[in-house]
């Protein structure tokens, strides 16, 4: 038998395009003429890409195709000081103030400029916005809310220093929420419920437009993409701050305008929320995720310590079950990767998008 550096490129690419997906995966991170056979390009990963649950302390990783309808748990390296961010990314510290991206698939990590250099003290970088994917572009730009004052700092692919950001003109300071890219623009939600997005060219913050919801009395919004458009989620509470979820609504912003919408449908997509991870999947014919509906926003329900739904046609709260449930949800479980010390699972998960 031939060893498989001895195949010749062609073959070990018609291998490779076979495998199943963790298949794939495995090859990627054997080493670099593995990488280099198993290259994205060979791999239908648009169509094939599990959506992935990643637990950040037990790193407990659910796998979720949409081609075959098939799931299957992974267990992910553990980083410290995790911090999601779409697409496919986690931001993770060695120490105050030094922090690195990392794809948790390829364990491909992306050191990031001291944070010293802002300012000089000990700074903590509460949000984080990538504008691509490092894995598929060698140009991109990540955004940050960092500092006990909450600033902003941005950083081109190739820089070696974070450029400071003003804050917008005439508002009074605020802690920032929620902080994404969408259509170009790095857009922040604060805690005032306005929304900002940045001028790179004057490297400002400006002012968009403010809610119409409260952020401290109505509800927990999350900004999300959905069919191409921005879109605000709202978790509206039942009775105080951070209690239980009444409902959820959902309104379409536009930037230009500096207005809001509402919309009773997402159509064929669902929304799953994160702290600053949320995003959306669009359904089609050969879309088949186990327990997924369209129409529907996913969220973590902390009040209960489940995963839950909500149908935006009948208003109906579900919870989220598969057949990987009572091994990743169950407490009590004697699966495989049951950590006693860590009981409250649910509290910890949080919906992930992978990148190749």
């Amino acid at each position: 038998m031939a060893n498989w550096e001895e195949l010749p490129q062609v073959i070990r690419g018609l291998i490779v395009r076979r495998l199943a997906t963790e298949d794939f995966l495995a090859v990627r991170r054997v080493c670099t003429s593995w990488r280099t056979a198993a290259a994205k390009e060979t791999f239908n990963a648009k169509s094939r890409a599990p959506w992935l649950m990643i637990y950040t302390y037990s790193r407990i990783a659910k796998f979720c195709s949409p081609s075959t309808g098939s799931t299957y748990p992974v267990q992910l390296p553990r980083y410290h000081g995790q911090t999601m961010s779409t697409p496919g990314w986690i931001l993770v510290s060695r120490g105050p103030s030094e922090y690195r991206i990392v794809n948790p698939l390829s364990c491909i990590s992306i050191e990031l400029p001291a944070l010293e250099k802002l300012h000089g003290d000990i700074h903590h970088i509460h949000k984080i916005a990538l504008s691509s994917s490092p894995s598929l572009s060698r140009s991109y730009a990540v955004m940050i809310s960092y500092g006990r004052s909450q600033g902003f700092a941005f950083l081109r692919s190739g820089d070696d220093a974070w450029t400071a950001v003003n804050d917008a003109t005439h508002l009074p300071w605020s802690n920032v929420i929620r902080l994404v890219y969408y259509d170009g623009l790095f857009v922040a939600l604060d805690e005032q419920s306005r929304i900002m997005t940045l001028n790179e060219r004057k490297s400002r913050m400006e002012s968009r437009l403010v809610l119409g919801l409260d952020c401290y009395a109505d509800g927990d919004p999350y900004l999300v993409e959905c069919s191409g458009s921005l879109l605000v989620a709202w978790k509206i509470w039942g009775e105080k701050y951070g209690g239980y979820v009444k409902e959820i609504r959902a309104f379409k912003v536009d930037l230009e305008k500096g207005t809001e919408e509402e919309i009773k449908s997402l159509g064929n997509a669902s929304i799953f929320l994160n702290g600053n991870a949320s995003f959306s999947v669009e359904f089609n014919a050969e879309s088949c995720l186990p327990g997924i509906k369209p129409n529907s926003v996913y969220y973590p329900d902390y009040e209960d310590d489940q995963m839950k739904s909500y149908g935006m046609e009948d208003g109906k709260f579900e919870t989220y079950i598969d057949e990987t449930s009572s091994c990743l949800f169950d407490a009590t479980s004697n699966c495989l990767y049951y950590d006693a010390t860590n009981r409250r699972r649910i509290y910890e998960a949080k919906w992930f998008q992978p990148d190749f």
